[in-house]
């Protein structure tokens, strides 16, 4: 194809630069995709600084993005029967490739200098190798809407604990933590708290227009004596979603109930535990479980089309190419007086 595209490339030093590569022909078996609309997510921002969380273990300099909307640009040989779609048809692309050698993640995994170098949602174009899994997406939401489809995805792992009449309290009001109050909700749960910090004003108030039960502001009360005061012995689970902090796998261990469950989800920067006391797993009987994996992806979807998923709310801000280093700022807390529940970057006008 004679066709440039942009593309935002991170060699992993801690910047970035816009840079404009070929869109290749599609590989058989494989696709062309026209990137709509993209989720950012905090592990962009580590992915940036070098910091990589995927089992393969990264690859620079690459172009970052992972929940990714968009639309089916050119087919490879046997594209169409094998995955089911058709040229101009909207896809969610899971990052998640599985190969032979083990799973890479597109977004993290594959350098510029591997084939087209195309395989980040950061990118007008992404090259779609064979092996990739792709679901439909409806067409009357708009793009950078549906970008909560991966967040959504992981939460539903999350949300796994959760049975039919269980109390829930989610803790971290990021992205993730919201996306967890609807796939708590899609779980049968009864009752649903959030807890953040003073600086997570914007996303409690987010969680309360979602109708949990109540958001708690970590500055203005003890998130374990309130919970507490509200429920009697504590919540069935807990979902840690909070990313960076550890305070929070603590706080879990002391706000679920006897016998309960602890989603450690939101992942920590490998930072270690302060005030762990592991005697209360046994003593209290408490299960803890792993947040990942999180592809879950056509359950996500499903609930998306179902109408159960109040995309509009959880939007947030949308910005281009443009904005672009405004956004990341924003996701480390580094622009003072400006932020947001969610923030997505648009690729098509």
């Amino acid at each position: 194809m004679d066709r440039m595209s942009r593309a935002l490339v991170m060699p992993g030093d801690g910047t970035w630069e816009q840079r404009e590569l070929p869109v290749p022909d599609p590989p058989p078996g494989g696709a062309v995709l026209r990137v709509e609309a993209v989720g950012m997510c905090h592990s962009d921002v580590d992915h940036m600084h070098g910091i990589v969380h995927t089992p393969w273990g990264g690859a620079y300099p690459s172009i970052a993005g992972h929940e990714i909307v968009g639309r089916i640009h050119a087919l490879g040989d046997g594209t169409a029967a094998r995955w089911g779609v058709a040229e101009g048809q909207r896809v969610a692309v899971r990052e998640s490739v599985p190969l032979p050698d083990g799973i890479r993640v597109y977004g993290h995994d594959y350098a510029i200098d591997e084939r087209s170098g195309l395989f980040g949602g950061f990118a007008d174009y992404m090259e779609l190798l064979p092996e990739t899994l792709v679901e439909p997406l409806p067409d009357d939401i708009p793009a950078a809407e549906l970008t909560v489809w991966e967040p959504l995805a992981i939460a539903v792992r999350w949300a796994t604990a959760v049975q039919p009449g269980d109390s829930v309290a989610i803790l971290g009001p990021g992205h993730l933590g919201l996306a967890s109050i609807v796939a708590a909700r899609a779980a049968g749960a009864e009752r649903i708290f959030i807890t953040g910090t003073p600086a997570d004003a914007i996303r409690l108030d987010a969680a309360r227009k979602l109708g949990v039960e109540e958001a708690i502001d970590i500055g203005a009360a003890d998130p374990v004596e309130r919970i507490r005061e509200l429920t009697g012995d504590g919540v069935h689970v807990v979902i840690d979603a909070a990313s960076g902090s550890t305070a929070t796998v603590t706080q879990g261990m002391q706000v679920v109930r006897r016998g309960g469950t602890v989603v450690i989800g939101g992942l920590k920067d490998r930072k270690p535990v302060e005030g762990f006391i592991s005697d209360l797993i046994l003593m209290r009987q408490l299960h803890l479980h792993a947040g990942f994996p999180g592809d879950h992806v056509k359950t996500s979807v499903e609930l998306i089309r179902q109408g159960r998923v109040p995309t509009a709310d959880l939007l947030g801000q949308v910005v281009t190419v443009d904005g672009f280093g405004d956004a990341l700022r924003m996701l480390s807390r580094q622009l003072p007086g400006r932020d947001a529940i969610r923030l997505s970057l648009r690729m098509t006008d």
